[in-house]
């Protein structure tokens, strides 16, 4: 039986703590959150113990497997606490904020040969995944990203990275692995079309980017935190005398529901595999979709 400890008790926090109940030979012991009331109530919800000393959790021997669900600006101080005790770690993504401190923690995860899965959960998703089927032994040309959503709260924007590490991340991973390769050259434009309250806190609430990737597949995506149909996430797949849409594969009445909802089995599956494996698990894919993410805001900021 593997033991368990959930960091980060909202919404993700919470999916993956209703997970580990489900996976075989895995149990929830222990959640953790810096507010006090929150992880005392989850903890109730949950039957699982808690404790005020986050120290006491990792000290204890029992408790192998760690998911990291906390904000983004966390995530550093955690790996580094549960790379110290040698724990098995899942995180959702991104690793780090800062590229430099991402190296750093790599070398550390990979010396210290830790066990460790990046959270790209959507190549878990039951629609992306019949996609990937379908275009296999065919020809990509050009993928189309729209992600909308009905969320303009600046500070969390920020407090996870920004648009690009918060939104994009998952978009980019995917581009990635429906394309088969990686971008070469990549054009972005958010500041004429972002709204001051986000200019403001260096962030931004929409942007355009345009990627030519290794392959010369051409990807294009939307971002907007606005939205008036609710959480909009829509990709389309065209080649030689084919075009896919994911909005005619998924249920008409999920398609402008929150991520949780459209993709609520994806973080189950994600976990189980990396559960069950004995060895680290989409690290290489996170760091990538990480170093893309610094370049499409590199490119932001330029143009």
């Amino acid at each position: 039986m593997i033991k368990s400890c959930v960091i980060g008790l909202s919404k993700i926090g919470q999916i993956h703590c209703n997970n580990l109940k489900k996976i075989r030979n895995t149990s929830l012991n222990f959640v953790y959150d810096r507010d006090q009331a929150i992880r005392n109530k989850i903890a109730k919800k949950f039957k699982c113990q808690t404790s005020n000393n986050f120290e006491e959790i990792l000290r204890n021997k029992e408790i192998k497997l760690f998911i990291i669900a906390s904000p983004t600006t966390t995530h550093e101080y955690y790996l580094n606490k549960l790379i110290h005790y040698k724990k098995i770690i899942y995180c959702e993504k991104p690793i780090s904020l800062n590229a430099s401190k991402l190296n750093v923690l790599v070398k550390r995860i990979k010396s210290k040969k830790i066990k460790i899965c990046i959270g790209l959960n959507r190549r878990f998703s039951n629609v992306y995944i019949k996609m990937k089927k379908l275009i296999k032994n065919k020809k990509v040309k050009i993928i189309q990203i729209v992600s909308r959503s009905s969320n303009a709260n600046v500070k969390q924007s920020v407090r996870n990275g920004g648009l690009f590490m918060d939104k994009g991340f998952h978009f980019f991973d995917l581009a990635c692995w429906f394309a088969n390769s990686l971008p070469k050259k990549i054009v972005t434009i958010a500041n004429p079309i972002s709204t001051k309250e986000f200019l403001k806190k260096n962030d931004y609430s929409d942007a355009i980017v345009n990627m030519k990737f290794k392959n010369n597949v051409v990807v294009e995506y939307v971002f907007s935190r606005n939205s008036r149909l609710g959480h909009e996430e829509r990709i389309k797949l065209f080649g030689n005398k084919f075009s896919i849409d994911s909005n005619k594969l998924f249920k008409k009445s999920v398609i402008f529901k929150n991520f949780d909802i459209k993709h609520k089995d994806s973080y189950f599956k994600c976990l189980k595999k990396f559960v069950y494996l004995n060895k680290s698990f989409l690290l290489n894919e996170g760091i990538q979709t990480q170093k893309i993410c610094d370049e499409v805001l590199r490119s932001a900021k330029i143009n």
